[in-house]
């Protein structure tokens, strides 16, 4: 029995150095390094988003000025065909003098005298013409403008897009990012859960180890 005693303990004492190797349970420093990137590019990309966010509210708000001034070149357009409208009806009305008068208050080179009966008329007409003309020259200015704000809101769409195609891809690099956040976190989990395993086991055996090592020297001891 005794020769059995020593090479017991000497397997029991390398067991117990193998098992040595697990007692250091923990997150490894590759695994904090790396999430610790992936936490700081995701903030990073959020602050990108927030910028995003005032350049959409920026370009949203400009929109918004552009419509208004829009409106109001529609509303001018309006005003100026009323204008048109009543002016020409009040010519119908006009006597010789007022017709004389607004003829030499446009042309004062040209000094109009009281017309012929048959040619008021054709005064009448030509007043009236004039009338439309400097109305259709006011409305032609203003739906240039229309034009040139209709363009610049439509710019500004385009652009609200290209900045909501940007945050798209963000947030898809985001999720990403988090996806494998998670997987490695669940991958350092079952590795500490099998490092915990192996300590049990190991403390379980260094007690019973630490037991049958002691009883081989004390039986050692008494056979002597």
């Amino acid at each position: 029995m005794k020769k059995y005693i020593l090479p017991i303990i000497i397997i029991l004492v390398l067991l117990w150095l193998a098992f040595d190797k697990v007692s250091n349970i923990g997150l490894t420093e590759e695994f904090k390094v790396k999430q610790d990137s992936l936490v700081a590019t995701v903030d990073s990309m959020r602050l990108d988003i927030e910028k995003d966010n005032a350049i959409i509210d920026s370009l949203n708000y400009l929109d918004a000025v552009l419509t208004i001034k829009l409106d109001i070149a529609k509303k001018n357009i309006k005003v100026i065909t009323k204008y048109v409208d009543s002016s020409k009806s009040a010519i119908d009305n006009y006597t010789e003098h007022q017709l004389v008068t607004s003829f030499n208050t446009r042309y004062p080179a040209d000094t109009v005298t009281n017309p012929l009966p048959v040619a008021q008329p054709v005064l009448v007409a030509a007043a009236k013409d004039l009338v439309e003309l400097d109305g259709a020259k006011q409305i032609i200015t203003i739906k240039d403008s229309v034009i040139t704000l209709t363009e610049a809101r439509v710019t500004g769409k385009d652009s609200v897009i290209a900045v909501f195609v940007k945050k798209e891809g963000t947030y898809k690099n985001i999720m990403f990012n988090q996806d494998t956040q998670i997987k490695d976190w669940k991958y350092q989990f079952n590795a500490l859960q099998l490092q915990n395993t192996k300590l049990k086991a190991k403390n379980k055996f260094t007690k019973i180890g630490a037991g049958l090592i002691v009883g081989g020297l004390v039986y050692l001891m008494i056979a002597k």
